[in-house]
């Protein structure tokens, strides 16, 4: 089935949102746990535990007017070795209509030796829609010495909001040429995370969201800027509304779990009634 596409649909259904139609294609699989909550629950897992060489996993997201959806991975994303020169590729296309909310929270990317990874995502929102989007990855398995061993990882993120590109971001890392412990790219990191809000900036939703994740990493912004003050060298972080209506979160950590306070104030901010109104990780962890 080369070319074929996954596909969620989620819609606002006798007053509650609800998953509408799906259709998984390998080596992609979708579930959808019962959960008991006024949103659209779909987790995504690969067969054999991640991508291969030569995997396409590709997904489209339908997310209707005033719908609600939560998009998370089953666990940690794993690519594989590179060979016969094919990569692993994943392809998101998701639209989200008038109203609705999007919270997109996978878990981090790992990378191992030799793999080649490339990610395109594609997002399109409506008048008052938001996008919650997550997006990170590792060094490789660094507790096996795989630091930066990859052949090379690429993730592009494009949003549109009522037509209009409103992000655009391009990651691209290659050790073999750019090497990653310079000054100006990872130095003696190893976990990177960027972190998404999108939305009419005049919205409720997007202001509240924005207004809890400010109050929420406040301290470790200030630790930071604090002359004189030894900030957290486990990890750094930082925020910006690039424009209105666009925050933008980037933070990085010697290991993924010296970043997962992004993760905690990420759930505490799609908490919030006006997004999905619960913790939709809490039976997770």
């Amino acid at each position: 089935m080369e070319g074929a596409w996954s596909c969620v649909e989620v819609n606002r259904v006798a007053g509650k949102s609800r998953l509408t139609s799906c259709l998984s294609v390998p080596p992609l699989k979708i579930f959808s746990p019962s959960a008991g909550v006024d949103y659209g629950v779909v987790v995504l897992s690969n067969y054999g535990g991640g991508l291969v060489a030569g995997d396409c996993a590709r997904l489209r997201v339908h997310c209707g007017a005033e719908a609600k959806l939560f998009l998370g991975t089953q666990a940690f994303t794993k690519v594989y070795k590179a060979t016969d020169g094919k990569i692993a590729r994943q392809e998101v296309e998701g639209h989200i209509g008038k109203g609705g909310c999007a919270v997109v929270l996978p878990d981090p990317v790992v990378p191992y030796a030799d793999s080649v990874f490339v990610q395109e995502q594609v997002w399109r929102l409506q008048e008052g829609a938001l996008l919650v989007l997550l997006d990170g990855g590792t060094a490789g398995r660094v507790e096996r010495g795989e630091r930066f061993q990859f052949g090379s990882y690429t993730s592009n993120i494009t949003v549109f909001l009522e037509d209009h590109p409103v992000l655009v971001e391009r990651f691209s890392s290659r050790p073999d040429q750019q090497g990653p412990a310079r000054v100006g790219a990872f130095g003696e990191y190893a976990a990177f995370a960027s972190a998404f809000v999108i939305g009419s900036h005049h919205s409720q939703a997007f202001s509240a969201t924005k207004e809890v994740l400010r109050s929420e990493l406040e301290p470790r912004l200030a630790s930071q800027l604090s002359a004189g003050s030894k900030a957290d060298e486990q990890s750094m972080v930082s925020l910006a509304e690039t424009r209105p209506g666009v925050l933008v979160i980037r933070a990085l950590g010697r290991a993924s779990e010296n970043i997962d306070w992004v993760l905690r104030a990420l759930e505490v901010a799609v908490s919030l009634p006006e997004v999905l109104g619960e913790n939709p990780l809490r039976r997770k962890y």
